[in-house]
């Protein structure tokens, strides 16, 4: 075990002790998955480092803190706990969330540091508070990756990778500096300086096929911001930025109101409930999506290239469904449409 994590078990001892007068060897070491001899070794180890920690034998013997040296215990009142764990709900209930066993052990811990009288207002709320978010990848088998693109972002390694790229349709060997980890649209992806298109880009964790660290060494440039760098995307795309113009109908249209949806959003009122939607994007791949998601209650205005783009996809898929009506006339069990 590393000096680290030794003084971190011997500061926790230390509050547990101090939260709970009174207790047993036997049930510190259960709580630090410990023996119990090597409890009454951290414990001799506190005195020798100036702690007052008393003992006292029998049944009801066991461990104290008292005199006028020692750490004051970290506490949280009912709400604060409770803030910690909703937002930490919406990722603990994804099946796929690769830090899931360290940030359940966090909320444990949480809830041992509750105000005593605050206690029965946080198991009170748990079960009745709760968020839903987009469905997470299940990125257990990428475990290792995390573990090692988060040492490289923390040591500033340059990283040798095998990447399987969407947009390029090819798996490909790259050289990148990583910079930071992100969360988006149900997906976890790492942006950092690739050595073979020389500019910052974005890698989607789950393509990464081999990962291994160079003893090469990176500094991150004094002027990299993430939110510059991703503050005109709609989501994750990257681009020349465009100004797109849509028009929503109703009832459509009350949903965009209702919403924000880019921070360079703008939103002109029409006659009859209508509106035209603005927003300065990279890239349009992205939000060509997002308005064919509002079907005929939305209508690309600008640029014209989108709107031919959308025209163009429009009539594909209605050659299509057009096929797909004329090959189920006369099989038994389906409907024409």
């Amino acid at each position: 075990m590393s000096d680290l994590a030794r003084t971190e078990r011997l500061l926790n001892l230390l509050y547990t002790v101090q939260k709970q007068p009174g207790i047993q060897a036997k049930e510190l070491a259960k709580i630090f998955g410990r023996s119990t001899r090597t409890i009454q070794r951290d414990i001799l180890d506190l005195r020798k480092l100036g702690f007052e920690l008393a003992s006292s034998t029998g049944a009801a013997g066991g461990f104290a803190s008292r005199g006028s040296y020692y750490l004051k215990p970290l506490t949280f009142s009912g709400a604060e706990a409770m803030a910690l764990f909703v937002a930490s709900r919406v990722l603990l209930e994804q099946k796929g969330f690769p830090y899931r066993d360290d940030l359940q052990a966090a909320l444990d811990k949480i809830a041992n540091v509750i105000r005593e009288n605050d206690e029965g207002f946080f198991r009170g709320l748990e079960p009745k508070t709760s968020l839903l978010v987009k469905q997470l990848k299940d990125y257990y088998p990428w475990g290792q990756v995390f573990i090692d693109l988060n040492q490289a972002i923390l040591g500033q390694y340059t990283l040798r990778m095998t990447y399987d790229s969407y947009s390029g349709g090819a798996v490909s060997e790259r050289m990148v500096d990583p910079y930071h980890m992100m969360f988006r649209e149900g997906c976890w992806y790492l942006v950092g300086y690739c050595h073979n298109r020389q500019e910052a880009r974005i890698f989607r964790v789950d393509r990464i096929r081999n990962l291994a660290r160079t003893s090469q060494k990176f500094e991150l440039p004094e002027d990299f911001s993430l939110r510059e760098y991703m503050e005109n995307s709609w989501q994750l795309g990257k681009g020349d930025p465009v100004l797109v113009k849509v028009q929503f109908d109703p009832p459509v249209s009350r949903l965009i109101r209702e919403s924000t949806w880019h921070h360079t959003q703008e939103i002109q009122e029409l006659p009859g409930d209508r509106l035209i939607f603005s927003a300065r994007v990279e890239g349009t791949w992205e939000i060509k999506k997002w308005i064919l998601g509002w079907g005929q209650g939305a209508i690309c205005l600008e640029p014209q290239e989108l709107r031919e783009e959308i025209a163009r996809e429009l009539m594909e898929m209605v050659r299509k469904y057009g096929e797909e009506k004329e090959a189920s006339h006369g099989l038994p069990g389906i409907d024409p449409l």
